[in-house]
């Protein structure tokens, strides 16, 4: 089954706003359809994680090999500048991702992270950056593998030299993740043309959201909802709702 991209939504949109004839269709940008996208994407996905389910596989993405920088602690200190106070000494490190993370939609009760792990496949259990403090004095778990978020970025808390990290969420607005590139191919994570993390039965609420609450169409057919990137006819008006 063919996939959707953000590409083909956006392509979609375009050409209904075309076929409406309103006044305000050649100020409308390919931009803000996406910003819109995004958007109502994450009212409908935080809509149904608010249920309390277990997130659907199909809102997750995933940057793999992701570049950690080994940090220096020092006491509740993070040292990046190598300038140690005086009288205070070093020797405790821990990793950071080299850049910040996108912000995820969060669940009930717990972060929109929905997996942190090494390349090899070991999870890393994701806490709260309070406890980090006091982990290394933990008599059974001062060695377990560790993370947690301060400033939009990932702090690893691990006993052994750790490169990259594999981290999945379900992610506010999906095309940040093209910021991170695949050190092996050397393509974005995210780009127009990538699977958009959204449920094919959820296109078509997506668009005529995004039809009636912004563009102010009152649809009177079914939109295209077989995301084919086709110009299929669709009747509209210009009536405000």
């Amino acid at each position: 089954m063919q996939f959707v991209t953000l590409r083909t939504i956006t392509n979609d949109l375009l050409k209904i706003v075309r076929a409406s004839n309103i006044s305000s269709s050649e100020t409308i940008s390919l931009r803000q359809l996406e910003d819109w996208v995004h958007q109502y994407r994450s009212i409908l996905l935080k809509r149904d994680l608010d249920k309390g389910k277990k997130p659907n596989p199909d809102y997750i993405q995933e940057i793999d090999s992701l570049r950690l920088e080994k940090i220096d602690l020092v006491g509740d200190d993070v040292i990046t500048s190598g300038i140690i106070p005086h009288g205070v000494e070093s020797g405790v490190y821990i990793y950071r991702t080299s850049l910040s993370l996108p912000k995820t939609i969060d669940l009930n009760f717990s972060s929109g992270f929905t997996y942190v792990g090494t390349p090899a496949g070991d999870e890393i259990q994701l806490i709260p950056e309070g406890r980090s403090k006091w982990q290394q004095y933990k008599k059974y778990t001062a060695n377990d593998k560790m993370c947690f978020l301060r400033n939009g970025y990932m702090y690893v808390m691990n006993n052994e030299a750790l490169e990259f990290v594999t981290i999945r969420g379900v992610f506010e607005i999906p095309s940040e993740v093209g910021r991170f590139v695949n050190p092996i191919t050397d393509q974005p994570y995210f780009d127009m043309d990538s699977k958009y993390p959204i449920p094919n039965n959820m296109i078509p609420a997506l668009k005529d959201i995004i039809i009636q609450k912004e563009l102010k169409i009152q649809v009177t057919s079914p939109t295209d909802v077989k995301n084919d990137d086709m110009n299929n006819p669709i009747n509209v008006s210009n009536t405000n709702i």
